[in-house]
C-alpha cells in the first residue's frame, strides 16, 4: 500500500532515453530536491542519459536552482520549454548545439500535456501562427542541431492551425505538500497548483511513472477529499524532502507564507506610488486604455506600473488582475515571489488559466517589448546568444483583442525629466528598439491584423498604433519634436499624418482623474 520510497529508488525509475515532464512555476510545485539528486547521480554514474526534458513555465530562481541543477551535457538530449529562466547552463548547451532545443508558448505546452492525457497526438491551436513557432519560420527550433519538425501546419475547415506533437512521456516529476500512504497528494502550502495534475495525467496516459516530492507523509485516510489535488492512482512513488527549507520552498523568496497559499488575507496591500518619471508617464498613458471592471494581465517591468497608477488614482478595484500561474484577483507579487499573489480570489490550474486567456476573456494586456520592426512585429524571446524564451507572451498577445506594448523608445542609459509639463530628453539610450529587422517574431503583426486587434506601442515621448501599412505615429508628448526626438531613433520611417498631443495630465504632478477618463472614454 505505501508509496513512499527513498530518493535512490525514485531515481532508479528514470531510464536512458526517457521523456521527462516536470511541473512548476518559479519554485511552486517544483520537485527541486529530485532535480538536484538527479544531476548529482548523473555526474557520478553517467546515468541516466539522453533524456528529453519538457517544462511549460520558467523554473527556479532565475539563476542557479531547479532545472539549472541538472542541466548537464549528456543527461538531456532534447529540451522543450516555454521559458529558459536565465538558466545559463541550458542556454550554453543550446548555443553550442550540444542539445536539441525547442521553445513553445507556455500555455501551448500546458495544453500539450492535456492532449497527451486524453490520448491525442498533440495540441491543435492557432497560438503561434506567424511567429517563430510556425514551421514556415523556425518551428520553435532554437539551434542548428534541432532538426525534427514537431510542429505542423494544418488546414481545418479552411483555416490555419498548428499541431504541436507531444513526445512520449515516461516520467513525471511533480511536487505537493502532503502525501498519504495511498499516494493521494494535497497542495495546501503551494501558492498555486500550476500544471502538476496535467503532468501526472499526461505521463500516466503514456504508460509512464509519476514521482512526487512532498514535505509530509501521513496515514491512509488522513486527507480530506477536498484537499486532494492529485489522486493516488496517478502516483507511483513519493519522496519526502530531506530539507524543506532548502529544497521545498514555496517561492525563492519565501519558505512558506500562508497568505500566498490563500489561507489568510492581508490588509493594507496594494501597489505603491511611483515617481513621475518615464515609467510613470508610460503607465499613465497605458492606464487610460482601461475600461471599468477590466480583466487584465500585466507583463513584467514597466507594465506593472499600470496597476500602481490605477491604485494611486483610486480605481485599483476596477482591475481584476490575473497571472499565468493560475491566480485570479488580488495583488500579484514580484521579485523572488513572482508568480504568486496576495489576497487572490482563486487559484486555477495553469492549463485552465490559459483556456481562459485563449478564449479571449482578457479585456486588455500590458506587455513589454524589446525589439519592434517596421511591420509591428515584436521580439522578446531571443537576442543572439541571449535566450529568454517566449513564456506566456505568445498565448496572451494572440488571444487578447486590446494590447498595450509599454516601454521606452530607446534603451541603455536613457534618462528624461519633466519641465513645466514637457518632456526633456537628458540622455538618449544607446540602443534603438525600433529596428529594421528582428531576430525572432514573438508577436506577429500579420496575425494581429487578421484578428482585428487594437495594438498600441506606448513610449515616454510618443504613441504608435499598428495599422495595415505598419506603425503609425498617432500621439507625441509635449516638448518633443518629431524630426529631432523621434525619427532619428527609429531604423525605419513610420506613417506620420495627423499626430495629436498626448494628454497633458500625464505629465503633471497630482492625480489625473483617471476614473473620469475611463468612464467617459475621453482618452
Amino acid at each position: 500500500m505505501g508509496k513512499r520510497v527513498e530518493m535512490k529508488e525514485a531515481l532508479a525509475l528514470i531510464k536512458d532515453n526517457d521523456g521527462v515532464a516536470v511541473s512548476g512555476f518559479m519554485l511552486a510545485t517544483v520537485a527541486r530536491e529530485i532535480m538536484v539528486r538527479l544531476g548529482e547521480q548523473y555526474l557520478e554514474t553517467n546515468s541516466p542519459k539522453n533524456l528529453t526534458l519538457m517544462q511549460a513555465a520558467g523554473m527556479g530562481n532565475n539563476k542557479d536552482q531547479a532545472i539549472y541543477e541538472m542541466s548537464y551535457e549528456g543527461l538531456f538530449k532534447r529540451y522543450i520549454t516555454g521559458h529558459f529562466a536565465n538558466n545559463s547552463r541550458m542556454i550554453e548547451l543550446t548555443n553550442t548545439n550540444k542539445i536539441e532545443a525547442y521553445n513553445f508558448p507556455q500555455g501551448v505546452i500546458a495544453h500539450m500535456y492535456r492532449a497527451a492525457a486524453a490520448g491525442k497526438v498533440g495540441e491543435i491551436t492557432k497560438i503561434g501562427l506567424n511567429t517563430f513557432c510556425d514551421p514556415r519560420l523556425q518551428g520553435g527550433k532554437m539551434n542548428d542541431v534541432t532538426k525534427e519538425d514537431i510542429v505542423e501546419l494544418l488546414d481545418i475547415c479552411g483555416e490555419e492551425y498548428l499541431l504541436y506533437k507531444t513526445p512520449k512521456l515516461d516520467i513525471g516529476l511533480i511536487r505537493g505538500t502532503t502525501a498519504d500512504e495511498l499516494g493521494n497528494i494535497s497542495m495546501e502550502e503551494e501558492s498555486a497548483y500550476i500544471d502538476s495534475l496535467d503532468v501526472a495525467l499526461a505521463v500516466k496516459a503514456c504508460g509512464g511513472k509519476v514521482i512526487v516530492q512532498v514535505k509530509n507523509y501521513v496515514a491512509a485516510g488522513s486527507l480530506d477529499r477536498s484537499q486532494v489535488v492529485i489522486p493516488g492512482n496517478l502516483v507511483d512513488a513519493v519522496v519526502v524532502c530531506s530539507d524543506p527549507v532548502e529544497y521545498h520552498r514555496q517561492t525563492p523568496g519565501s519558505y512558506y507564507d500562508p497568505v500566498l497559499s490563500g489561507h489568510y488575507r492581508k490588509g493594507g496591500v496594494g501597489f505603491g506610488s511611483i515617481p513621475l518619471d518615464e515609467r510613470k508617464v508610460i503607465a499613465r498613458r497605458a492606464a487610460m486604455e482601461l475600461e471599468p471592471n477590466s480583466v487584465v494581465n500585466l507583463g513584467i517591468g514597466i507594465p506593472e506600473g499600470v496597476a500602481a497608477v490605477a491604485n494611486e488614482e483610486g480605481i485599483g478595484d476596477q482591475m481584476i488582475l490575473t497571472i499565468e500561474s493560475g491566480l485570479v484577483g488580488g495583488v500579484p507579487t514580484g521579485g523572488q515571489d513572482f508568480g504568486s499573489a496576495v489576497n487572490a480570489w482563486a487559484a486555477l490550474p495553469m492549463t485552465s488559466q490559459f483556456d481562459y486567456y485563449n478564449g479571449g476573456n482578457l479585456n486588455v494586456t500590458y506587455l513589454g517589448f524589446a525589439e519592434v520592426n517596421e511591420k509591428g512585429d515584436v521580439n522578446v524571446s531571443r537576442f543572439g546568444t541571449r535566450i529568454a524564451g517566449c513564456g506566456g507572451f505568445v498565448d496572451i498577445s494572440q488571444s487578447t483583442n486590446h494590447i498595450m506594448f509599454c516601454g521606452t523608445l530607446t534603451a541603455g542609459g536613457f534618462q528624461m525629466r519633466l519641465e513645466d509639463g514637457k518632456v526633456v530628453i537628458v540622455n538618449e539610450g544607446k540602443r534603438k528598439k525600433f529596428k529594421s529587422s528582428i531576430e525572432q517574431v514573438t508577436f506577429s503583426s500579420e496575425f494581429s491584423l487578421k484578428k482585428g486587434q487594437k495594438v498600441l506601442f506606448i513610449t515616454e515621448r510618443c504613441v504608435f498604433q499598428l495599422v495595415k501599412e505598419g506603425l503609425k505615429l498617432i500621439e507625441v508628448a509635449p516638448g518633443i519634436d518629431i524630426d529631432k526626438d523621434i525619427l532619428p531613433y527609429l531604423e525605419f520611417k513610420p506613417i506620420v499624418e495627423e499626430v495629436k498631443l498626448m494628454d497633458s495630465r500625464i505629465f503633471e504632478e497630482g492625480l489625473m482623474g483617471l476614473k473620469d477618463i475611463i468612464t467617459k472614454g475621453d482618452n
